[in-house]
């Protein structure tokens, strides 16, 4: 440790002699005033300096937040590959504290995830979802530099240009179409000292590679399915007041409720599918004649065949959904499933078809919102449970409230909401 801590000395030695022998020139600064920084290094310093920025005083901004981001989030060509990501660099133990971060090509983060006291920490820094971190807003760091040279790069502690950085270690690359070779995003591994070596660049450099290859097998598969490979998967909003719409190919198409209901059905239902009668009962408490319920599937056939073409559609009885559909119901299970509250918090933009009376549908909308309620309860995320009461479902919520003034430090801003929505509903 002895020997890690000397080297963190060295690097901010380093960065203090060079930022002192800069100051107030346009130019590199002398010979031997560079010490032992690396050129790579040193030139992300000039760019950085260029634009004004002051070491002392730079915080990353916050470019996007609330449905500015989850809408970025869900349109975002990196989103089905998440799960290989997290899986290489966050599922197996590295054996130190890690975050694992997936910027955008403007270097905004749109997810940081791993630990949650590491992710509180960080935090500190801006280092959060909606944080821009590319070189021109936040100085030198590993994604906003890799973006910048279009390579991987490491950057230790005192390597970092911003001053709040330099207790913090992280190794990134950028993230390539491989169709098109142009760059989609960048993904990045943020912790202490370990995370600026090389075996973390490599392992960074792994991943990339595997999440490369899950792009290319998955553009493969659409061009098989006759859309040419063109586009993200299409995507379902059910969440929330409103029509529910499908977003394929390009255009958006609302729904009618009795096919988002069939919709939500075929995604939350049996994976051997459904059978007509099944359907009739989920469908309506009082039951539907068969030939309805498939005269309704045909419908909704002819309606996925003309927003995405081939690439989605349904199976005859029993029938099941095919080709590759996201949504926001389903986004929120698997990030409650996979212990990430917040994201479901940020995902759950409202109750499930609150128009339907379909029972079937109703156990799913209730089944969500409990999993929801419950996990912000019970868990540690304090942004979480915060965020959760400023909802439609949380905002009346007494448990609610009284958890927030529970968990919640003396001074914190959100101990006032909680307090005004006892006052409003108290017992």
């Amino acid at each position: 440790m002895g020997g890690r801590g000397a080297v963190r000395e060295g690097l901010l030695a380093a960065r203090e002699h060079w930022l002192a022998s800069s100051a107030g020139g346009a130019g590199a600064p002398p010979p031997g005033a560079r010490g032992p920084v690396r050129t790579v290094v040193s030139e992300s310093w000039l760019r950085s300096r260029s634009t004004g920025l002051d070491p002392d005083g730079v915080l990353a901004p916050l470019a996007l937040q609330g449905a500015e981001l989850r809408e970025r989030r869900a349109a975002h060509p990196l989103a089905p590959v998440l799960p290989t990501a997290r899986r290489l660099l966050l599922a197996e133990p590295l054996g130190v504290p890690v975050l694992m971060a997936v910027g955008d090509t403007d270097g905004t983060l749109l997810w940081v995830e791993g630990e949650a006291g590491l992710r509180r920490a960080a935090e500190a820094m801006s280092f959060l979802p909606g944080a821009r971190w590319s070189e021109d807003a936040a100085g030198t760091n590993a994604p906003g530099t890799a973006l910048a040279l279009a390579r991987p790069v490491r950057v230790r502690s005192g390597e970092h240009y911003a001053t709040a950085a330099t207790r913090w270690s992280c190794s990134a690359a950028p993230v390539h179409d491989p169709a098109t070779g142009r760059v989609l995003g960048v993904l990045d591994l943020t912790g202490g000292d370990d995370l600026g070596r090389e075996r973390a660049l490599a392992l960074v450099r792994a991943a990339v590679g595997a999440v490369e290859g899950e792009l290319r097998v998955a553009a493969l598969r659409r061009g098989l399915g006759g859309t040419g490979g063109a586009g993200a998967p299409a995507r379902l909003r059910l969440l929330g007041a409103g029509e529910a719409v499908l977003r394929a190919g390009g255009r958006e198409r609302a729904l009618s409720l009795r096919h988002a209901e069939l919709l939500t059905l075929l995604l939350t239902g049996p994976a051997d599918g459904w059978s007509a009668g099944a359907l009739a009962t989920a469908l309506d408490e009082r039951g539907l004649a068969t030939v309805s319920v498939r005269a309704e599937v045909h419908r909704l056939r002819a309606v996925l065949a003309g927003c995405a073409g081939g690439a989605l559609g349904l199976s005859p009885s029993p029938y099941r959904l095919t080709g590759e559909l996201c949504c926001d119901v389903l986004d929120v299970r698997r990030a409650l499933r996979e212990g990430r509250t917040g994201d479901a918090v940020d995902a759950w933009t409202g109750d499930l078809l609150p128009a339907s009376d379909a029972p079937g549908v109703r156990e799913v909308r209730e089944e969500l919102l409990v999993a929801l309620r419950t996990a912000v309860l019970e868990g540690g995320d304090d942004d979480a449970l915060l965020r959760f009461s400023r909802t439609g479902a949380g905002r009346d919520d007494p448990h609610v409230a009284a958890e927030l003034l529970r968990r919640l430090p003396s001074g914190h801003p959100g101990r006032g909401e909680a307090l005004a929505r006892t006052a409003r509903h108290p017992g």
